[in-house]
């Protein structure tokens, strides 16, 4: 964990140890190389046409967002660790996190079966049909139908509102230290030129002024990378919107997929063209950038954007199963949608994998439900090194963890 983590801010690695202990859900979302590193070699994860691949298929990486068009969507949301290889390593992922969360969802080991039934049954059912569909809240159903009907009603003005205050006849961004801190103003009056330089290259972005910029604090296994959100004003001073920027790192899928990788120019253009073959409405300003030499993704940050609340749906088997089907028909759609692009099988290849599907099945679920129980003795053994003082690291707040 500290190698994988090494270079990071050391404050906000501190902030991401600290969440790890708190939560063992948490735990596995940060430590997706650990999940790859133990993979056997030579391991039936690996022998399945290739596919373009989310890279950290779990619970919590899916959520709504706008697209371009307008129209709210429910999908993948979380690309970082995108790369090209066997389907079954995604599937591998979610059923683990799926067992991981049982705990949390309020149900027993064998109903957290139950989930993964329906997950991989689905999976392969719509794999195997061939047809691409997208869940927006005209064609989904149920807890999905329900969810984006909510975030459709929330506005962008008053979402901005809550995340600035005025003063002295200006707009700044909110500092709370919770989802944002401040920036030096060396580093924010760069940053600002850097982007507003970028923006003038985009003919989508006439008129783009970057009006104050602060570090955002947000997710688990990113934090201690460089991640901004930038208030921006339109041409003339109308009203604006905000940007959420996140610096890209190689994907930790590399440290064991066989399967050879195309070139990128840079990690962010990966994470942003493969986030676009998957999805059929990309969010709003997806694009990647450059800041003092680093690779950045950016995209809107929405009020609509937003992760399922799984708590109110806690102990009850049919909505979860609902949520849990939804999310195999989008991964199923995604994996048809980006077949044949660079390396990856064609939706035909793929389809015949999903015929193998008893088997594959049967050797998924003795595999995911034996790695929840490594990924626990990992927590146990980490919480002991937090509580006895084996994790300190110095931060430039002068503060140790």
């Amino acid at each position: 964990i500290l190698q994988f983590n090494k270079g990071r801010d050391p404050f906000f690695l501190a902030t991401k140890y600290v969440a790890m202990r708190k939560d063992y859900y948490r735990f596995f979302r940060a430590t997706a190389h650990l999940f790859y590193e133990d993979i056997p070699k030579g391991s039936f994860l690996f022998k399945a046409p290739s596919a373009w691949l989310c890279g950290d298929l779990h619970l919590e990486n899916f959520g709504s967002y706008k697209g371009d068009n307008g129209v709210a969507y429910f999908n993948i949301n979380d690309f970082d660790e995108c790369a090209l290889g066997s389907p079954l390593l995604d599937l591998a992922r979610m059923m683990t996190s799926l067992y991981i969360a049982a705990e949390s969802l309020g149900i027993s080991q064998k109903e957290a079966h139950k989930l993964n039934d329906c997950f991989v049954n689905t999976y392969f059912e719509k794999l195997e049909e061939g047809y691409i569909r997208v869940l927006e809240k005209e064609t989904s159903t149920g807890v999905i139908k329900k969810f984006l009907k909510e975030v459709k009603g929330r506005k962008r003005k008053s979402f901005i509102k809550k995340r600035t205050v005025q003063e002295q006849g200006s707009i700044r961004l909110v500092i709370d230290q919770v989802h944002t801190s401040s920036l030096n103003p060396v580093d924010k009056t760069r940053i600002k030129r850097v982007m507003d330089e970028w923006a003038l290259k985009h003919a989508k972005l006439e008129g783009f002024k970057v009006k104050d910029v602060v570090h955002r604090i947000a997710g688990t296994s990113s934090l201690g990378l460089r991640r901004y959100v930038a208030l921006v004003e339109r041409k003339g001073g109308g009203f604006g919107f905000l940007l959420d920027v996140k610096e890209t790192r190689p994907s930790c899928l590399n440290t064991c997929n066989p399967v050879h990788q195309p070139k990128w120019p840079t990690e962010a253009e990966r994470i942003v063209e493969v986030e676009k073959r998957f999805i059929s409405d990309p969010p709003a300003l997806l694009n990647n950038m450059d800041i003092d030499k680093r690779n950045f993704v950016m995209k809107e940050l929405q009020p609509v954007a937003d992760r399922i609340d799984y708590s109110l749906f806690s102990g009850d088997l049919t909505k979860l199963k609902d949520i849990v089907e939804s999310m195999a028909c989008i991964y199923a759609w995604s994996n048809l949608r980006a077949a044949g692009r660079q390396g990856a099988a064609s939706a035909d290849e793929l389809m015949a994998l999903a015929k193998k599907k008893v088997g594959l099945k049967k050797e998924l679920k003795n595999y995911t439900y034996h790695y929840r129980g490594k990924m626990r003795e990992y927590y146990t053994r980490y919480c002991k090194d937090v509580d006895e003082g084996r994790m300190k690291i110095k931060t430039t707040h002068g503060t140790n963890f």
